[in-house]
């Protein structure tokens, strides 16, 4: 589930990872697909989502991602 690691303290490096790079490949897959159905507000919002979420995979290869609501 998207943004639930965000309520876990003692999720594993590496399940953090996957659920960070699930949730950019589906907002990509969603910018492509919103784009070529001519959307590109939403397409926009989701090329957004997934630059949040490469920053938090950033931060996690730092040392410095933490949970926002844990």
């Amino acid at each position: 589930m998207a943004g639930a690691r965000h309520f876990r303290k003692d999720q594993p490096a590496d399940e953090t990872r996957s659920e960070i790079e699930a949730d950019i490949s589906s907002s990509r897959r969603a910018q492509k697909d919103l784009a070529a159905a001519g959307n590109h507000r939403a397409a926009e919002s989701m090329r957004a989502a997934v630059d949040e979420n490469l920053d938090e995979l950033n931060d996690l290869d730092s040392g410095a991602w933490k949970p926002k609501h844990a």
